[in-house]
């Protein structure tokens, strides 16, 4: 009589349990913070410019450090001495209503530049790197925005213009990594996290007011920035373009996240070529 055999094949799949930190996870955790400081960035300027540009300017008679001889109506040689009063330590800016419109709008100007070629740029360099250091170099004009408004009016708008021109490209550069990361039926939660991230315009808004309460409007980009450069060494130290590149994954997430998506690719296919000739050419595109 002949002994069977049982042959038992681990798939590395089976009696094995996902840490409860894992690497799809930190990458969820580290987008979220990642567009929580994207908003942060971009609504910063909008509470400083309130403390940049004085409200109202105040004459007193009393004299200060700076006279003003305004010659009297009568024509007589009678003058009178007036002050405009000035909050020690701070630097204001006489820009009218009409170039601080300028100043908020001008972000704009770049932001719609680098939306659509973003999403390509991920792909062909890769997400990582093109998310990453768009938000470095965000967090480093930041940190120099105080000194462009100090050097003259176009400089601030420049800084402005490029800001919105490396901010664009974040939300269709997140996308690739998410492919390669994100199994389809997590995809779901992921794109709730990016949702999540205007949170940051939420907590921006009061942090600044209590910032420029405490140390002036240039502390809001001194601290906004620092924020967004600590948050850009963790995502190049926590954060890999796909799970084989990953040096500290397990075997067992790496599987599992390659077997999921697997499973809804088809080998073999190429993806259809885009009408962009349609694309550019439909009204409704461009109303968006």
């Amino acid at each position: 009589m002949k002994k069977e055999e049982t042959v038992t094949v681990d798939t590395g799949l089976v009696n094995k349990k996902t840490p409860s930190m894992s690497c799809s996870r930190i990458l969820n955790t580290m987008v979220l913070f990642g567009f929580m400081v994207n908003y942060m960035l971009r609504v910063n300027f909008t509470i400083a410019i309130v403390d940049m540009v004085p409200q109202k300017q105040n004459v007193s008679i009393e004299q200060q450090n700076t006279n003003f001889s305004i010659p009297a109506l009568n024509n007589t040689n009678s003058s009178l001495n007036l002050t405009l009063s000035k909050s020690p330590g701070e630097i204001k800016f006489n820009w009218s209503e009409y170039e601080q419109n300028i100043i908020l709008g001008s972000f704009f100007w770049g932001y719609v530049l680098t939306e659509l070629p973003g999403g390509r740029m991920a792909e062909m360099i890769g997400a990582r790197p093109v998310f990453g250091y768009s938000m470095l170099l965000a967090s480093m004009v930041t940190l120099l925005t105080p000194m462009a408004a100090k050097i003259g009016y176009y400089c601030i708008i420049f800084c402005r213009v490029f800001l919105g021109f490396t901010l664009g490209v974040t939300w269709p550069a997140i996308l690739p990594i998410a492919a390669n990361w994100i199994p389809p039926n997590e995809r779901s939660k992921f794109m709730a996290n990016m949702m999540a991230s205007t949170l940051g315009a939420a907590i921006t808004l009061p942090i600044c007011g209590i910032l420029i309460s405490a140390w002036g409007w240039e502390s809001v980009f001194y601290i906004t920035g620092i924020v967004g450069i600590a948050w850009c060494v963790m995502w190049f130290n926590l954060v890999f373009e796909t799970p084989a590149e990953h040096p500290r994954i397990s075997e067992y997430e790496r599987n599992y996240i390659e077997t999921q998506i697997a499973k809804q690719s088809s080998p073999g296919t190429k993806p259809n070529s885009l009408p962009w000739v349609k694309i550019l050419t439909s009204l409704p595109v461009w109303a968006i």
